[in-house]
């Protein structure tokens, strides 16, 4: 796991019943935003805020040190690599104080006016629950986002909570997401309804429940070259959450929590890559081509060095 770098001090003699964990990859654009909406979405209650700015290569370090020194409810942690996953690790592992509700954030959302406290009073009211799922309030999808959400017990990556018996969890049973998964969200939703075990039974809905009153917005892609770009990078990034989707919930469904590898690299094998195939629609069929070219190609380069 890559530690990161205290950059701003936790100031001391803060009683917290909230304790939020936002992360950030070059958003320097949009932390602010994310920053500004906490106070409404925490609705009065106590809060203190980490800000995990993980790899970024624009200014959002700079910008979160700025955030951090102006109010010291924030504190802001920079992490070398750019990885949500060991972002999220070093959260749960190193960071995360005492608290009632732990909120996790990504640092392109706003959490809408009292979502924040609607997910702690939803966990506070479900003690049998691990986690608690906002649900989006914008988007082309949203519909069929929450229809998901409510249906599969799903989180959403976006913005959730968790309890502090939930954090405790993973700690004493030493689960840790593995470094460069992508799609962290599910992975912790799939841990969580299989009570921390792993394999077939996944029936525990009661521990993930569905704060209706909890929401998030974002800004939605347009035209524009740099959210183009964006697009690209993210249909990049689906493509092999797709893939590790495949081969990880298999090893996991197959064997428990013990076959969780450390690294995700791990589990790109000769034989776990070749059953794979991509998918027969017209954008995800290209994307999933090169990426399976990549990961046959890189697979190859480790074998032969």
């Amino acid at each position: 796991m890559v530690n990161a770098d205290h950059v701003s001090k936790q100031k001391p003699g803060l009683i917290v019943t909230i304790a939020i964990c936002i992360f950030a990859h070059n958003e320097e654009r949009r932390l602010p935003e994310c920053i500004g909406a906490l106070d409404a979405a925490a609705d009065g209650a106590a809060y203190e805020a980490h800000l995990m700015v993980n790899g970024s290569t624009d200014n959002t370090v700079r910008i979160a040190r700025s955030l951090a020194a102006a109010d010291q409810r924030l504190t802001a942690h920079e992490l070398p690599v750019a990885d949500k996953a060991n972002a999220w690790n070093d959260y749960v592992y190193r960071i995360a104080p005492q608290a009632d509700a732990h909120i996790f954030i990504d640092g392109d959302v706003r959490p809408s006016a009292g979502a924040i406290s609607a997910l702690a009073k939803t966990l506070h009211n479900h003690p049998s629950a691990y986690a608690a799922a906002a649900l989006p309030a914008t988007g082309r999808s949203r519909k069929q986002w929450i229809t998901d959400l409510f249906l599969s017990r799903h989180l959403s990556g976006n913005l959730y909570a968790m309890s502090h018996g939930a954090l405790s969890a993973f700690r004493r049973r030493g689960l840790r997401l593995p470094f460069g998964a992508k799609g962290e969200d599910g992975l912790i939703a799939y841990l969580l309804l299989t009570d921390l075990q792993g394999g077939e039974n996944d029936i525990h809905d009661e521990r993930i429940v569905v704060s209706g009153d909890a929401t998030f917005e974002f800004h939605s892609l347009g035209l524009r070259m740099p959210d183009i770009k964006t697009y690209h990078r993210r249909l990049i990034r689906y493509s092999e959450r797709h893939f590790q989707k495949q081969i990880l919930y298999d090893r996991l469904k197959q064997r428990g929590v013990k076959a969780l590898p450390e690294s995700i690299c791990e589990i790109y094998t000769s034989t776990s890559l070749a059953r794979l195939s991509p998918r027969l629609d017209l954008i995800n069929y290209w994307y999933d081509l090169a990426m399976l070219r990549r990961l046959r190609t890189q697979n190859q380069l480790a074998f032969s060095t």
